[in-house]
């Protein structure tokens, strides 16, 4: 990775599908529909969803009340409380993750979808609750309510899970909250969450490991890790219709599973509850289709495979998700090829997603570091990785490359990805000129065998350098298990108004420097801390630090301040820097300090 600051496959088709054509005229119209006025305890309905297939199936339901003043992740501030039951709800287990955004019916008219569950209910799952079809029809036309109220719905009277009295309701936005606040949660609270079935596919099971680290804390709980492509003939989408909710989309996938609940037009709403709750967006919308739903203790879960891209999905919002058929996303390609030139062995991955620059930070990666292990056959391991990196953007004259090289003695895999954090950083988040980019290409050559040479010493011409003047270092380097040192002689200029006084040359690698700190670890901090800012004042001098400074394979000879200025005037000149690089064919591996005078 690139010190910043001062311091200086074949890319997979989407698989479009052709436009998916109206279940019926009447799918074409917004439904007659129960104001939420009109619900009361102990109506009875009916509720659609796919369990197998694409096959729209019924189950039944009772409301049990209508929680009042409540918000948080779902920003309604009312919501249905129900309890479902029938052959369907005997099959799955009760309310199935994935079953978020099926239609709820009274008399025929539509009252809401399901969008949250209480998990760990015991011994059945049936008590679900649904948010009013009012608020969710405002998300067409980017009306959806915000919430600043508490995140605790009032119920009218007190009702029962697990044998236990509840007489109100918060809804987490997702298992992790869910599990934290229990034991702050009032003993009158339960606690819901939405039913959404996140998946990742095609990720190392390490590369998993840290997705799941960083998106927990949005909601999501990532509960199908295998599957996600089917060959299937998309059906008509409907209210009751799977559909996928994917912001990656090949040979890496990672997205959701929801449910339909209505159909205007060629717009639909789906789920009941936010995705992400970023608003305007770009996610894929895919057909969808059910193998089987999965019974677990926790809570039940759709597993399936998303099939042809149908649409774009555009508003991701606290009462819903919504979206337009026929109507497709902008998205960002990566190609990863890894070829290991021990065993000759090449994996090549590609993959699509949304060109939202969190995301991007995120798989870019987490996609590099799958295709690595999957080359090497293991996660770890000791190694020298040579990765060149191309990126392409709007607003780019020409192809960005840095080309880098990296070894570790315990993780090679891992330290191969660090400059691709840099790259996203480049193209999603500098602060010079906003870029669109486009396509993003990593390779990246393996070998067991160490490209190293070790810092031995370091000389100075002179122990006294005069401002104005060109101190010169005398650099020896142990390449490893060769006979012979080499040696490299790199002068460096002493600006005029470098500090007098002590200081310090320190020689050691460009690359990024933090000793004592595992790989894994500086890859996972990097991808959740904050964005770092270039510290340069163009596009053009941002590019020029990406493409060519803090590789591993350059000494930096730094002559750095020691202690306090000579005199109080040089107080302004204490920042002042005076360093070189010096390329090399190894990665550059110790660090010398020598003290000087500057005169």
């Amino acid at each position: 990775m690139i010190v910043r600051g001062k311091v200086l496959a074949v890319i997979l088709v989407l698989g479009v599908g052709t436009f998916v054509p109206p279940a019926t005229g009447e799918a074409q119209q917004t439904p007659p529909i129960m104001r939420l006025s009109e619900v009361k305890p102990g109506m009875r309905g009916v509720g659609k969803t796919v369990v197998f297939g694409q096959r729209i199936d019924e189950f039944q339901f009772e409301v049990m009340d209508i929680l009042q003043s409540g918000g948080g992740p779902i920003t309604s501030e009312k919501l249905v409380m129900f309890r479902m039951s029938g052959p369907l709800v005997e099959q799955t287990g009760g309310s199935a993750a994935g079953m978020s955004g099926s239609p709820l019916y009274i008399n025929g008219k539509l009252i809401g979808a399901l969008s949250a569950s209480f998990i760990w209910q015991t011994p059945r799952r049936d008590i679900a609750l649904a948010t009013p079809i009012e608020d969710m029809l405002k998300i067409l036309d980017r009306r959806a309510p915000r919430s600043e109220r508490p995140a605790v719905y009032q119920a009218s009277r007190p009702f029962i899970i697990n044998g236990r009295p509840y007489s109100r309701v918060a809804v987490a936005a997702g298992p992790l909250q869910e599990r934290r606040p229990l034991a702050q949660t009032p003993p009158d609270v339960a606690v819901a969450t939405p039913a959404v079935a996140t998946f990742a596919v095609g990720f190392s099971p390490r590369a998993s490991r840290i997705l799941a680290q960083i998106v927990q804390p949005l909601g999501h709980e990532i509960l199908q890790g295998h599957g996600g492509r089917g060959d299937f003939v998309a059906q008509p989408i409907a209210p009751g219709s799977t559909v996928g909710i994917d912001e990656v989309r090949g040979d890496i996938e990672f997205g959701g599973i929801c449910t339909v609940t209505v159909r205007v037009g060629n717009r639909i709403l789906v789920c009941g509850h936010p995705w992400e709750n970023q608003g305007d967006v770009e996610y894929i919308l895919t057909a969808a289709e059910i193998l089987t739903v999965v019974k677990s203790l926790q809570r039940p879960f759709k597993v399936g495979n998303l099939g042809a891209t149908i649409g774009i999905v555009d508003q991701d919002r606290g009462t819903g998700i919504a979206g337009t058929l026929g109507r497709f996303p902008r998205l960002f390609n990566i190609r990863v090829i890894v070829t290991d030139m021990d065993t000759g062995s090449r994996i090549q991955l590609g993959a699509h997603m949304v060109r939202r620059r969190d995301m991007a930070r995120t798989f870019a990666p987490l996609i590099a570091l799958s295709a690595t292990e999957r080359a090497r056959e293991q996660g770890g391991g000791e190694g020298t990785a040579t990765v060149k990196i191309t990126l392409r953007a709007k607003g780019l004259d020409r192809p960005i490359v840095r080309e880098n090289v990296f070894y570790s003695t315990r993780d090679v895999a891992v330290a191969s990805v660090l400059d691709v954090v840099d790259a996203m950083e480049l193209a999603f988040y500098n602060d010079l000129r906003r870029l669109e980019p486009y396509d993003l290409t990593v390779e990246t050559s393996l070998t067991r065998r160490r490209i190293t040479a070790s810092i031995v010493d370091a000389e100075v011409a002179s122990r006294e350098i005069t401002a104005g003047g060109v101190l010169r270092v005398r650099v020896r380097l142990q390449p490893y298990l060769a006979e012979r040192p080499v040696f490299r002689i790199i002068e460096v200029p002493v600006p005029r108004d470098f500090p007098r006084g002590p200081a310090v040359v320190v020689v050691r690698s460009a690359g990024v420097d933090a000793p004592g700190v595992p790989v894994e670890a500086q890859l996972g901090g990097a991808l959740q801390a904050e964005p770092v800012p270039w510290g340069v004042d163009t596009l053009e001098n941002a590019l020029r630090v990406f493409e060519n400074f803090g590789k591993n394979t350059d000494i930096l000879v730094r002559i750095l301040p020691f202690g306090l200025p000579a005199t109080p005037q040089d107080f302004t000149r204490f920042d002042v820097p005076a360093g070189r690089t010096e390329r090399t064919e190894w990665v550059i591996q110790g660090v010398e300090r020598i003290p000087i005078v500057v005169r």
